[in-house]
């Protein structure tokens, strides 16, 4: 279905303005190819003539014939040729720049709304889309204008009367055509937006199907609305392409079109106003001058590509995290905030004069109320984002100075994602040099080694296709892959929620055996986890509002004593 929501022409001249020459010169060779063709057309009628005067001297116009049809078509040729080769250009062109610039993107956007779609959506579909306006679109508006245009005119010098006939159907097509797609672009936009909305549900219901059940609601009930919402979608738009539009095509059909044509032509012939050769152009020409009515279906289609360019720019739009200007080696494992304040929007900060030091070889663990800014803390401290103001040093560097930051500072998220590849490999992603030995050795620290030997291939099993992990496996397997890169700095992200006891009590010993002589920063949501913290900093509404360690925190009235005495008559 095509997507033809929210388009602007510029980003697709921005898109394609290293082929632009291109371009150019396809549309200009469709154009001559399209009046080259017309030739023929005029060679018939001039062997019609010569052959009803009784003349003898058809072979040269024949000649003539063939070699505007020969050239019309080797101009065409030529005219794709060159599309094609420019969409050949385009769409590598493009991935290359999406993909350069998404390892820019901050991370955080990543793990924002839909931005994962969006960035797989424009290296699939968005790109696709690009072809049909780069190595069609165009010369097919060429097509349909330029030849009805040129056929029209010399009909018009033939006989002005059945060229206005011939113009009028074609014309009143075109109108009702228009008006039948006038809504076309609001009525594709709801396509796409149903197909997201579908797919959200649909993820999301793998996500919470068991809450759901247990408490007695049907999973899928949001995907069933959301199939709705789509199967209502795409038939507004069917109808609207096909009935409505057919409709209106059914006043050009060639066999009218011809009928009208010969009865006027016939008619002009009987009264002696019309010589019988000079009917044959009109008939040839019919249909050729009807497809003047495909003009709003080609520009539909052209701006489906627009649309798609549209869409790539605003991507490739999103701002990038600046490079540093002199890249500085980290040496130590201090972290440091120097009042730090941050929001997606600079107006509306969500983090307020953050100051924390974590020193090297303790564990610092932030705890508070959902959305008191735990999260976004952490997510600084690998530079997810940058600050809005103030300072995240590493071993007295500046995050945003650092140089391979990532391998001082490991994370191990509430889900880490595992790729399509060898078990052996996804361990061995942080330090691809790592041996076999050394990477038996992370997985038998980071407690999944046993787990690995159970499935088809050990070691060689691929993940996705041999076997499927569960949530606390795929943390397991990201723990064992940062013990091989082995990083000073170790962010935990809520590493064990959503966790069954049995999996969190693996992964903490994991994380225990990871953690050992690192300074660590812990996002925690069961507060038994953080007992034994050397410092503990509770958040509320984007500050730092107590901190201490939890014997301290208990003796002084706060949020941390109403969090933990909450989580204690949990417990209970």
């Amino acid at each position: 279905m095509v997507r033809t929501q929210g388009f602007d022409p510029a980003a697709f001249q921005q898109l394609t303005a290293g082929v632009g020459r291109h371009l150019r010169a396809a549309a200009w060779l469709q154009g001559v190819a399209t009046a080259v063709l017309l030739g023929p057309y005029v060679g018939i009628w001039l062997i019609a003539s010569e052959v009803l005067s009784g003349g003898q001297e058809v072979w040269p116009w024949v000649g003539l014939v063939a070699g505007f049809a020969v050239l019309g078509f080797l101009l065409r040729l030529g005219a794709y040729a060159l599309s094609h080769t420019a969409e050949v250009t385009v769409a590598p062109d493009v991935r290359l720049r999406i993909a350069d610039h998404l390892s820019r993107v901050p991370l955080g956007w990543f793990t924002a709304g839909a931005s994962s779609r969006t960035a797989l959506s424009a290296m699939r579909g968005d790109v696709e889309d690009l072809h049909a306006a780069i190595a069609h679109g165009r010369l097919d508006v060429v097509g349909a204008v330029v030849g009805p245009v040129l056929a029209v005119g010399w009909l018009l010098v033939l006989d002005w009367r059945l060229a206005v006939l011939l113009l009028v159907m074609p014309a009143l097509s075109t109108l009702l055509m228009t008006r039948a797609l006038s809504g076309a672009t609001e009525v594709m936009r709801a396509v796409p937006a149903a197909i997201g909305a579908l797919t959200t549900s649909v993820a999301r219901m793998v996500r919470d199907v068991g809450t759901l059940r247990v408490v007695g609601r049907r999973a899928d009930e949001p995907v069933l609305e959301a199939v709705d919402r789509l199967h209502a979608a795409l038939s507004t738009a069917v109808r609207l392409q096909e009935v409505r539009g057919g409709r209106a095509n059914a006043l050009v059909t060639p066999v009218l079109t011809l009928a009208l044509v010969l009865a006027a032509g016939a008619g002009l012939i009987a009264l002696g106003s019309l010589r019988p050769v000079d009917l044959l152009p009109f008939l040839l020409l019919a249909v050729s001058v009807a497809g003047v009515t495909r003009i709003p279906e080609t520009m539909l289609a052209l701006r489906t590509g627009y649309a798609a360019a549209t869409r790539l720019q605003a991507l490739l739009a999103v701002p990038a995290l600046p490079a540093p200007t002199t890249p500085t080696a980290v040496d130590g494992a201090r972290l440091e905030f120097r009042d730090v304040t941050f929001g997606h929007d600079p107006d509306r900060p969500v983090l307020h004069g953050i100051d924390l030091v974590c020193e090297p070889g303790t564990v610092t663990a932030l705890v508070g109320p959902s959305g008191a800014g735990k999260s976004t803390v952490a997510a600084l401290a690998g530079r997810f984002w940058d600050a809005t103001s103030g300072a995240v040093l590493v071993g007295g560097v500046d995050v945003r100075e650092a140089a391979d930051l990532y391998c001082t500072v490991g994370f191990v998220l509430q889900d880490s994602a595992v790729p399509r590849t060898s078990l052996r490999d996804a361990i061995r992603l942080g330090r691809p040099s790592a041996t076999d030995a050394e990477v038996e050795a992370a997985a038998r620290a980071g407690r999944i080694h046993d787990r690995i030997l159970e499935t088809p291939r050990g070691y060689d099993t691929v993940v996705g296709e041999e076997v499927r992990l569960s949530g606390g496996e795929r943390q397991r397997i990201a723990i064992a892959r940062l013990l091989l890169t082995d990083p000073q700095v170790l962010v935990l992200d809520e590493a064990t929620a959503h966790l069954d006891p049995e999996s969190e009590a693996q992964i903490l010993a994991a994380l225990a055996e990871l953690a050992a002589g690192r300074t660590v920063l812990m996002v925690a949501h069961r507060l038994a986890t953080i007992v034994g913290a050397q410092q503990i900093c509770v958040l509320d509404g984007g500050r730092i509002v107590q901190r201490g360690t939890h014997d301290e925190l208990l003796r002084e009235s706060g949020t941390y004593r109403d969090l933990w005495e909450a989580h204690e008559g949990v417990a209970a």
